[in-house]
């Protein structure tokens, strides 16, 4: 039987909740202090003082895309990382560093292209992609194959 839950971190006391899937759109409550538990259901920008935290409050799959205004890949991912967000909502976290604002961050993880995706899981890097995916697809498939437990 496959498990059909996500862990959620709580905001207010930092428990970590187990909350069945099927649950997520029922406004679900912190186990402990029965504060209303948040996801994330678009990308989240992170710059070099929030990066760690952003990254590891969040129990499950994360991921990072470094990017450029200047960039026309990371425009063209740009809302393919938004209906992401947004589909895997309470799945997935999706974090934004743009690279330009934050050259110590981009230099941390050795990006040398835009966009540079990299994915999350527990905390521990799973996979990397270093530019853009040719179809939308590619990216919705290789994201769906890295979040599955």
């Amino acid at each position: 039987m496959v498990d059909e839950s996500i862990l959620l971190r709580c905001t207010a006391c930092r428990t970590i909740n187990r909350i069945p899937t099927n649950k997520l759109t029922n406004r679900p409550l912190c186990g402990s202090c029965k504060t209303l538990l948040e996801f994330p259901k678009a990308p989240v920008h992170a710059t070099e003082t929030t990066f760690d935290r952003e990254l590891s409050d969040w129990p499950g799959a994360a991921l990072v895309e470094f990017w450029a205004k200047w960039c026309g890949y990371c425009r063209m991912v740009e809302p393919i990382l938004d209906d992401i967000a947004s589909w895997r909502a309470g799945r997935l976290k999706v974090i934004k560093v743009d690279i330009d604002a934050e050259p110590r961050l981009a230099h941390r993880f050795s990006v040398k292209a835009t966009p540079t995706l990299i994915m999350y899981r527990n905390g521990r890097q799973s996979a990397r992609m270093d530019g853009a995916p040719k179809e939308k697809l590619d990216l919705v498939q290789w994201v769906d194959r890295l979040i599955q437990p």
